[in-house]
């Protein structure tokens, strides 16, 4: 696959996983966060695990520990994820999530002793300036202060998921890791489902169809896809292009779910949205630019 189908590839899934905050809050309000989870990752697993079944019997034990190490990570992420998003708007939690963009590069720089570009240091300053508005306008809401934190900590492990996707996708069969991610997801969601609440299964066609929505299009395409595209790709434009994730989000927040667009909320959605496309500038071309410490 060449680098710009790589990157086209990346934008339909980045932007089926943008709707996925809109249904998942909406399926929350009928059922439990671990529940949905459940479910949702399960039936993905199983449906690509018929479609893709020879690739699992041949899957090398790269692509097995590529899964599991993925499917962990982007466990944790995503229960971070439900419970913060539980507590705030689609669009806000979408936008602070996808800071990732930001913290990539800083991991990076951690892990090879260099300094952060100027401009990464800039971008992080003024989407923290950002989160600040949005943590304003979220204060009306029960629990507004914590979402913001669960989400905060969704971006942060989300940025680790990147890099690890990156590194397991060049060592295996990355529709194999993705397969197998998935599975690990759905037992991981399930076990905590069983222990911290009431295991729920949707019981209406609304649910069903919100559900299968999160199933089929984010989950078997959107987590299936994105280690094929990140293979031929740095984790760094991966993080790039995440900047989609939150417009899809955020738009489909306002025009569909009518999430209110506050002063400051629309103040913050700026400010993030101002560093993400500001980082967006020119970076792959100064990637790997860094003062040894």
């Amino acid at each position: 696959m060449s680098k710009s189908g790589a990157k086209l590839l990346l934008t339909a899934v980045f932007i089926a996983r943008g709707s996925s905050f809109l249904f998942s809050k909406n399926l929350m309000g009928t059922m439990p966060p671990m529940s949905v989870l459940a479910v949702r990752f399960t039936l993905a697993f199983l449906i690509l695990a018929l479609l893709f079944g020879g690739k699992l019997r041949k899957c090398s034990r790269a692509s097995l520990k590529g899964g599991l190490i993925l499917g962990v990570l982007y466990t944790v992420c995503m229960i971070f994820e439900m419970y913060g998003l539980r507590l705030l708007d689609s669009g806000v939690s979408a936008l602070i999530e996808n800071m990732a963009i930001l913290f990539v590069p800083i991991y990076v720089a951690l892990w090879t002793r260099t300094w952060p570009r100027a401009k990464t240091i800039f971008c992080a300053v003024l989407a923290i300036t950002g989160v600040g508005l949005l943590s304003i306008s979220q204060m009306s809401l029960t629990g507004g202060g914590l979402g913001i934190f669960l989400i905060v900590c969704a971006a942060l492990t989300y940025g680790f998921c990147i890099l690890a996707t990156e590194k397991v996708s060049k060592d295996g069969d990355p529709v194999a890791i993705g397969i197998i991610q998935l599975g690990v997801m759905g037992i991981l969601s399930l076990a905590v489902a069983l222990l911290t609440e009431s295991f729920t299964m949707p019981s209406s066609q609304r649910q069903w169809t919100m559900l299968l929505f999160l199933v089929l299009i984010c989950s078997c395409f959107g987590f299936t896809f994105q280690p094929v595209g990140q293979r031929y790709l740095p984790a760094e434009t991966a993080a790039v292009l995440t900047v989609i994730n939150p417009f899809a989000a955020s738009i489909m927040g306002v025009l569909v779910a009518h999430e209110g667009l506050t002063l400051a909320k629309g103040a913050g959605y700026i400010v993030i949205l101002l560093a993400l496309v500001i980082y967006n500038k020119n970076t792959e071309k100064k990637l790997n630019q860094g003062t040894k410490i």
